[in-house]
């Protein structure tokens, strides 16, 4: 464990905790002091992780650490081989006293932890907040879900820790290029934001018969109904669940944040789950079908069009209304006098029972397809 240690990160640790920089100590060490009262603590910090005595010498460091903290060196140790992360927690409330939990709950626990991290992640890479994150996922998102690491859980209790690396980039560097922010620790204060918002929202949800206003309040911090689906799914647990987000020891940015729901939670998740997808639209989406009958004449004709289609996973012909604009409307007019099976694609959004295609694009006339 003491081998793992980053000088780098450790550096970071003491600087946080006031330790002052007195210079080089010989060829590869830094020298540290604080003063405690009316004693003065000097520790020696190895600067290079391949000298022959670096674990001897981490572990000096840590004594006197443990001392001036007043905690156990191996307390200290477990702070220290976190400094590299930001840590992410869900604890399930219905472990028993050795720590365990059912099979299948642990299985879900770790499902639903991975979602929570992606919508965080999506809500980081956005450049606008959504209600829903549909359509492909950015290369970013993809990076920072391989760095991420599952630590350690915590005695007598069953607590996924994911650890995120703050200091994450992309490889293209396009994602970070003007924020202040690493893109691992926007992830993070993001995921802070929506567990905070999500919690006020719960706590407004409680005077009123329709929570949606309090939740929509919430969006631009992170709340998406890919995150309130995996938390009502994580809360339906016996005893319900803890989630939080704490930063790490060599660059903190407040106390950490938590939030802990109960069963009675996972309704109002679910509903505001369902509403929010169903207002987000669905990017890109790929369109077929025939164009209903068109009753204005062709010097009249604005556009505005009615497509039956059927949409995955769902019995019978939906009726899809769209608008084109006059790159396409000739076109679009002799499918329907034709009665031609076409091909559409654009975003797919809700309005009550309404469905409509906006910036409907790449139209085509083509054959049906065998599911059709």
């Amino acid at each position: 464990m003491i081998s793992a240690l980053s000088p780098g990160h450790v550096a970071g640790y003491l600087r946080i905790r006031g330790w002052e920089d007195k210079g080089k100590y010989g060829a590869y060490g830094q020298r540290y002091s604080k003063i405690v009262g009316d004693r003065t603590f000097d520790i020696v910090l190895p600067r290079l992780a391949t000298i022959a005595d670096f674990a001897a010498r981490m572990k000096e460091l840590i004594n006197v650490l443990a001392e001036v903290e007043n905690r156990k060196p191996a307390v200290v140790l477990f702070d220290l081989t976190l400094t590299p992360f930001d840590v992410i927690r869900v604890r399930s409330k219905d472990a028993d006293a050795y720590g365990s939990i059912r099979f299948e709950q642990g299985l879900d626990l770790h499902e639903e932890a991975k979602k929570l991290v992606v919508a965080a992640a999506f809500a980081a890479a956005s450049k606008q907040p959504r209600k829903a994150w549909k359509g492909r996922r950015p290369d970013s998102i993809g990076q920072y879900l391989e760095r991420l690491r599952l630590g350690q859980t915590e005695h007598a209790s069953f607590s996924l820790t994911v650890l995120s690396p703050y200091s994450f980039d992309p490889e293209d560097g396009r994602a970070t290029l003007f924020e202040d922010e690493a893109f691992g620790r926007r992830v993070t204060l993001k995921f802070g934001t929506a567990l905070a918002a999500i919690e006020t929202a719960l706590a407004e949800a409680v005077a009123t018969e329709d929570p949606l206003p309090a939740f929509e309040k919430g969006v631009g911090a992170g709340v998406s109904a890919d995150m309130c689906q995996a938390l009502a799914k994580l809360a339906e647990n016996d005893n319900g669940i803890q989630i939080s987000v704490s930063w790490s020891p060599a660059k903190p940015t407040g106390g950490p944040i938590c939030l802990s729901l109960t069963p009675q939670d996972s309704a109002v998740l679910h509903e505001v789950a369902r509403t929010f997808a169903r207002q987000e639209p669905e990017p890109e989406f790929v369109l077929e079908g025939l164009v209903e009958e068109i009753k204005e004449k062709p010097e009249r004709f604005d556009g505005s069009v009615v497509v039956q289609a059927q949409l995955p996973q769902q019995a019978g012909l939906r009726k899809i209304r769209m608008k084109f604009d006059e790159r396409y409307r000739d076109l679009v007019y002799d499918a329907a006098k034709n009665k031609q099976w076409v091909r559409v694609i654009g975003n797919l959004v809700r309005e009550g029972k309404l469905l409509k295609l906006l910036d409907p694009h790449d139209f085509s006339v083509v054959e049906p397809s065998d599911e059709s």
